[in-house]
């Protein structure tokens, strides 16, 4: 089940599933208790900012912008993990970004719909775009390595000590994912 960071964190410690698959970075841990859950790693993402590409291939909308002619930015809701990681992103961008808010979700997929419909930009995980990449349907919005993040891609289980319940196939996907490290 897809769903915001907050109702899969309250999902998992409700016992309302048995795994949990999400971005972590380090400036926002997930709120989880390391002595009642554990966590493997399973590989690492980059956020980054895309838009539509145009007719020779360039972005219809590039970072940074200027003052007078702001970027339609298309961004997570506030509270939403990505929002967050995407404001570190911006403040960390040592200058003046034009941005002009103009729609928010709390979904990536969302975002990435609307800006390859070419409503603007939007910092989308590199895995959910990889096909428009290849297709050129959408283009980075940036210069290579900046305005981006590395986040890594982990999932955490209840520890087997502390479980209500532990079913034999989550056991045995965790040992799987465990010797793949």
């Amino acid at each position: 089940t897809a769903s915001n960071v907050h109702d899969a964190v309250l999902r998992l410690t409700e016992g309302g599933c048995d795994l949990l698959i999400a971005y972590h970075h380090p400036s926002l841990p997930l709120p989880l208790n390391a002595d009642r859950y554990e966590m493997l790693d399973l590989s690492s993402e980059t956020l980054a900012p895309y838009a539509k590409a145009g007719s020779e291939g360039q972005p219809l909308f590039a970072l940074p912008g200027r003052p007078g002619e702001r970027v339609p930015f298309l961004g997570y809701a506030a509270g939403a993990y990505m929002g967050r990681l995407v404001d570190l992103i911006l403040k960390q961008a040592g200058k003046p970004l034009h941005l002009d808010p103009i729609y928010e979700t709390d979904m990536a997929e969302g975002l990435k719909a609307m800006a390859l419909e070419g409503h603007g930009l939007a910092f989308l995980p590199h895995s959910s775009v990889r096909k428009e990449l290849k297709a050129r349907r959408l283009v980075p919005a940036a210069p290579e390595g900046q305005l981006s993040l590395t986040m890594e891609v982990r999932i955490y289980r209840e520890r087997p000590e502390s479980a209500r319940h532990m079913k034999a196939g989550v056991q045995a996907l965790w040992e799987f994912l465990g010797t793949r490290g």
